[in-house]
Formats: C-alpha cells, sequence, structure tokens
C-alpha cells in the first residue's frame, strides 16, 4: 500500500488523474468529432448488429442494405425496413440499441430521418470513461496511487489511441471486447484480498460475460482466465477463491449462449462458417505446407483447390463450399489432426501469426468518409505508427510481459507472488489465447484486428509498469515532503540572544 502522509496528497493525486482523464478525453474527441469521419468502414461484420435494430449507411437505394462497405466507412444512417435481419448476439448490442434509441427518439420529436453515427462513439467512451474514473476511485481507497495513477494513464495512452479509437464510431464488436478485458482483469487484481460481497461477485461474473459474448473470438477467454485465478487462489490459500468462481460463473453462462448461437441456421451462420473454413484452409494451412496437394488428398479436399493458397475467403469467385469440392467436410477436428501430424506447419502458422499482428492500425479497411481504402491524413499520432517503422519493437514489446513473468516465476514464486504476478499471469494468458484462437479460428485472414486484444493486453502492461515505477517515486517524493512539512511544525523555535556568546 502506498498511503500518503501529507494532507495534500490526496488533492495532487485527483489531480493527476482528473488531468490525465482530460487529456485522453480530449484526445480521442479529435478522431471522434473529425470532419470527414475517421473510422473503420464496415466489412460487413457491423451488419451483424445493424440489422437487429433495422438501420444501415445512407446509400443509393439500389444498394442493397445488408451489402458491405469497405471501401470508406459511413457518418450517416437511417432506418430501413428489412426481411432477413441477420442479428448477431452479442454484448456489443446494448451500445447500438442505445443508439437506435436515441435516434428513434429524435425522428418521433420532429427530428431528421438522417442519424449521426457519432452518437454510438461518444456512448462508447462515456463508458470507458465512467470505469476509468472508477477504478481509479477504488485503488485511491485502497490506498495504492501508483496503482490509481498507472490506471488513469491507460486513457490518453492506450485507449484513446487511434488503434482503438477508429472503432469508436463503428458498430464493431473489438470496443466491447477491450472495455470487457480491462473490466475483468483490473476488478480481479483490485480485489485480490478482499471479502466477496455480492456485488463484487455480480460485477466479476458479468464483467466475464461480456467478454465471452462480444466477439465468437473470445467464447473461450473468460473460462480460461477463471481457471488460472483459480488455480492461483488454490496454489496460495489451500482453497479456491471467490473471484475464480465468479468469472467462471459469468464465462460459462457466455459460452452457453454462444454455442446456442452457433447451432443457429440460416444463411448468416451459414456465411460466417464456410468463410472461416476457407480462411482456414487457404490462409493458414495451405501456404505452409511442404505439398499443398498431398495435405488437400489427406483432408479429402480436391487438390486442384491448392490454387487458392494464400487467397482469403471474399476474393473467391464463388461461396468457398461452391468453388471447393469436399470444404464442406472440412471441419475443426480435421484442423487440428492435420497441425498434429505436421508439427512445422503448426510453428510456421505461430511464426506468421505473431508477425501478422502488424499493423495495429488495420490496412486493409478504408478510415476515410468518401475516400476509397484512404488512411487518416495526415496521420493521427499513434504507438502504432511506431510500432509499425519498427518491428524488432513490436516483437520486444510482445515479449516483455513473458520475461517479467518467468523472472516473477523464479521470485518470489506462484505460492507468494503478489499482484504483479498475477498481472502477468493474466496478460499472457490472454495474449496467447487471442491469438490461438485466432489462427485456429480464422487463420491468418485478419489477424491485426481479430487479434486485437493481444497488442492491448502487451502495451497496457508496459504502460503499467511504467506509470507503476514512475508513480513510486512521485510518491516517495510526497511522502518525504509530508514528513519534512511535518518536521518543520514540530520543531521547536530558535531563540537569538541580543549578542553571541563566545
Amino acid at each position: 500500500m502506498n498511503t500518503l502522509p501529507s494532507t495534500r496528497a490526496p488533492r495532487v493525486l485527483l489531480g493527476l488523474i482528473a488531468l490525465l482523464s482530460l487529456l485522453g478525453t480530449l484526445r480521442a474527441f479529435m478522431l471522434w468529432a473529425h470532419d470527414p469521419l475517421y473510422a473503420y468502414a464496415n466489412s460487413y461484420d457491423q451488419t451483424r448488429y445493424t440489422s437487429c435494430f433495422h438501420f444501415y449507411p445512407d446509400r443509393p437505394a439500389q444498394i442493397p442494405p445488408q451489402q458491405n462497405s469497405p471501401a470508406a466507412p459511413y457518418a450517416k444512417y437511417r432506418f430501413i425496413a428489412t426481411g432477413d435481419p441477420m442479428c448477431y448476439w452479442s454484448s456489443e448490442l446494448p451500445f447500438t440499441a442505445a443508439t437506435a434509441l436515441i435516434w428513434t427518439v429524435g425522428e418521433a420529436l420532429g427530428g431528421a430521418a438522417l442519424h449521426d453515427v457519432r452518437w454510438v462513439g461518444a456512448l462508447r467512451w462515456l463508458a470507458l470513461l465512467a470505469l476509468s474514473l472508477a477504478l481509479s476511485r477504488a485503488w485511491l481507497r485502497r490506498g495504492d496511487a501508483r496503482a490509481a495513477l498507472a490506471n488513469a494513464a491507460l486513457l490518453p495512452l492506450l485507449f484513446a489511441d487511434p488503434g482503438n479509437t477508429l472503432y469508436l464510431n463503428t458498430f464493431y464488436a473489438e470496443w466491447s471486447a477491450l472495455l470487457a478485458a480491462y473490466a475483468l482483469v483490473a476488478a480481479t487484481l483490485l480485489w485480490r484480498d478482499a471479502p466477496a460481497s455480492r456485488r463484487r461477485f455480480a460485477l466479476l461474473a458479468l464483467a466475464a460475460f461480456v467478454l465471452a459474448t462480444s466477439k465468437i473470438q473470445h467464447l473461450l477467454l473468460p473460462l480460461g482466465l477463471a481457471v488460472l485465478v483459480l488455480l492461483l487462489d488454490r496454489l496460495r490459500h489451500g482453497r479456491f477463491g471467490w473471484r475464480g468462481g465468479a468469472l467462471a460463473l459469468g464465462a460459462l453462462a457466455g459460452l452457453a449462449l454462444q454455442v446456442v448461437q452457433l447451432q443457429r441456421t440460416g444463411a448468416m451462420m451459414d456465411a460466417i462458417d464456410q468463410y472461416n473454413r476457407a480462411d482456414v484452409m487457404f490462409t493458414a494451412l495451405l501456404p505452409f505446407a511442404d505439398d499443398r496437394r498431398d495435405l488437400l488428398e489427406v483432408l479429402r479436399i480436391d487438390p486442384d483447390c491448392a490454387i487458392y493458397s494464400g487467397a482469403h475467403a471474399w476474393e473467391l469467385p464463388d461461396m468457398p463450399e461452391r468453388v471447393c469440392a469436399g470444404l464442406a467436410d472440412f471441419d475443426r477436428g480435421d484442423e487440428l489432426r492435420a497441425l498434429l501430424r505436421h508439427p512445422r506447419i503448426a510453428w510456421r502458422l505461430a511464426g506468421a501469426g505473431v508477425l501478422a499482428l502488424d499493423p495495429w492500425i488495420a490496412s486493409n479497411l478504408g478510415q476515410v468518409e468518401g475516400g476509397e481504402f484512404a488512411a487518416m491524413a495526415p496521420p493521427q499520432p499513434s504507438i502504432g505508427h511506431w510500432l509499425h517503422a519498427y518491428p524488432l519493437a513490436q516483437l520486444a514489446l510482445l515479449a516483455l510481459p513473458f520475461l517479467a513473468l518467468a523472472l516473477l516465476l523464479r521470485r518470489p514464486g506462484l505460492r507468494s507472488g503478489g499482484r504483479a504476478l498475477d498481472y502477468a499471469v493474466l496478460t499472457c494468458a490472454m495474449m496467447l489465447a487471442t491469438l490461438g484462437i485466432t489462427l485456429l479460428g480464422d487463420g491468418l485472414a485478419d489477424v491485426a484486428k481479430q487479434g486485437h486484444l493481444v497488442l492491448n493486453a502487451a502495451l497496457a502492461w508496459a504502460i503499467v509498469a511504467m506509470f507503476t515505477g514512475m508513480a513510486g517515486l512521485a510518491v516517495a517524493w510526497l511522502r518525504a515532503a509530508g514528513r519534512s512539512v511535518r518536521l518543520r511544525s514540530i520543531a521547536p523555535p530558535r531563540h537569538h540572544s541580543a549578542s553571541p556568546v563566545k
């Protein structure tokens, strides 16, 4: 604990936290309010959520409402009645529903039929800001000034970075996943030694549920983190703790919903399934096989499909199962057996997957309204640009949490380790699980976007480690300053004689 003795210290800390929150909000506002709109274009994923409430980009009537628009984002949306809503269940939907409600009320009050997408961006940022302030306040109440400052520093340095804020004015689920992962890890660390309560249990379970239901890639992630927390508590205390139980309950509820969703039938689910299997085959397995035709024969797929090696599913001339005979029978079991039989493919895929996390700011989607796969100009300041310019720096960043974990496991070890060890364990697990599921579920088709949490987790760890150290120095200085003030206040006054004693 870093309890500060000076009565002035809390004001200083609150001022620093307020300043960091303001800087983060101003940085996010610059991109959120930009005209023309800066945001990621719709690669089709957004339609799965907006269709639930029947609103779509404002485009000419001859364009089907549900058609994707990867070349550029749209700032204006309108409600359009469609027969097949293609609604995808996700914890992303509360943001979408709140936006639809605001627009509907606006129309009912006589407003225009065209609506600004920036409403959803504002709601997203306000949710994150509220969570950040609540966590900093909670750390301060526990007497940990360093954690409070490090938490507040994430707002301007990480969350307000264009690598994240380009998702603000969109209907992608990446922001919801990021928000849930942040809440889950932070609350798990915050309540490490705290007694159970209904509110704490419910909030941890909710964070796990939201993460599991944000995207299909994350359906197992919170359950894996729950198991780790349970094991850590078991090693240290000889029993399973309440935090792991809360996480497991929320994770299992989210997993159950995702399993039910995967059993749904219809054009949307069929297209998702076909595209995922095609991307795994043509971007993850075939490019790294020594004999591509032989691998296809073993998998009972037409060997002539080897010509599509390296192609994304959307680049095929027709739906994957029509293009490639035998692909309809290819499943996850076949994929795992192929990787076990050909470990060289697995190793090559893993290495390529790490490299494919670059660039953090996705380059395969348009970012500027009215553009044609245009990027922001001039580029907004971003950690992503620096990491892209120096690939070795990104590899070092990804390796740092694992190096820290190795050092912490050696000393003080699992049984006596503190929050730093727990944080390293959760960070490394999140990075490995997210990248692994991305590669196994979607190949190399869109690693930077689907693996969005990987680089976020590594950056968050680096920022927290840096600010924890800096805040520790500041706390020591404030403590020394406070002690100095008290010593001066209790020191006896000096008496000066009229003539010095010789």
